[in-house]
């Protein structure tokens, strides 16, 4: 498969094959910005979701004042936030490509920072999806009920509907210990950057060493990959979703606050949906 190396802004543009389909996720940082630099960080991710026009768009850190910006800018989109606190997720759908059948919002009970698992059901490229996106549980003094909220997960996508194909991501802020200390991978759950190669220029979502949007009273040289994605097929549908392509975005600095649009990169992700054999 091919990596994000071998990937082109051209055919980020004119992605528009019937059975193939464009994810992205991304943490758009939300929290913590002067009025005018957020402003400017959130009009910059919107030409970004323009640019690579995904089909799908996994956001989270999405406050109250970003959410009507990023509604009103991205008009080709449904938006589906998930809550209305101080922050929360929320899934686009493009209203070109993408048929929106239901969803729901799980609360993680035990969660002290309000996550949530966010589903939408969905129909796109002729293939019915199961759309998860969360922000699990934040830092690492908060292990215990990452893996929690990952054990929980898992469970989910395990029940979903086998005529569906699931695709879960976010900002998991997940160490590949906690996958194992939550037992792992469920069978027939897979790692979507594992599946295209493992990019070593898509590895880490989370690099302080190169992305200097968040100040540090030292020098940082820890580099994660806390945003991912997971896939499962649906194995009665008589289709299979086949990730192609997995690169970052947002590694552009911006030209008035001089920092970049998130202290996160986001993931843009293209499938293909094929007949099963």
């Amino acid at each position: 498969m091919a990596s994000a190396a071998s990937f082109s802004y051209a055919a980020a543009l004119t992605s528009t094959v019937r059975n193939k389909f464009r994810l992205m996720t991304w943490n758009i940082a939300g929290l913590d910005h002067e009025p005018d630099e957020l402003r400017e960080c959130t009009l910059a991710q919107c030409e970004e979701v323009k640019m690579y026009s995904p089909d799908v768009v996994y956001l989270q850190e999405v406050t109250p004042s970003t959410c009507g910006l990023l509604r009103s800018t991205l008009q080709d989109y449904k938006m589906i936030p998930a809550a209305e606190g101080r922050y929360f997720t929320a899934i686009l759908l493009k209203n070109s490509s993408v048929q929106h059948l239901s969803g729901s919002i799980e609360t993680f009970f035990g969660s002290k920072q309000g996550r949530q698992l966010q589903t939408v059901r969905a129909k796109c490229a002729d293939a019915e999806l199961t759309l998860m996106c969360s922000h699990l549980e934040s830092q690492g003094k908060s292990a215990g009920e990452r893996v929690r909220q990952l054990k929980t997960v898992f469970e989910r996508i395990e029940e979903a509907s086998s005529n569906s194909a699931v695709i879960f991501g976010g900002d998991l802020n997940l160490r590949d210990k906690e996958v194992t200390k939550a037992g792992g991978l469920p069978s027939g759950v897979f790692d979507i950057w594992i599946l295209c190669g493992e990019p070593p220029d898509a590895e880490f979502t989370w690099d302080p060493t190169q992305n200097d949007k968040l100040e540090f009273p030292f020098k940082m040289t820890a580099k994660c990959r806390f945003d991912r994605l997971y896939l499962k097929q649906g194995t009665a549908s008589g289709l299979k979703v086949v990730p192609e392509r997995f690169m970052l975005v947002g590694k552009k600095r911006l030209p008035v606050c001089e920092t970049f649009p998130s202290d996160h990169w986001g993931i843009v992700c293209d499938f293909k949906v094929e007949e099963t054999k």
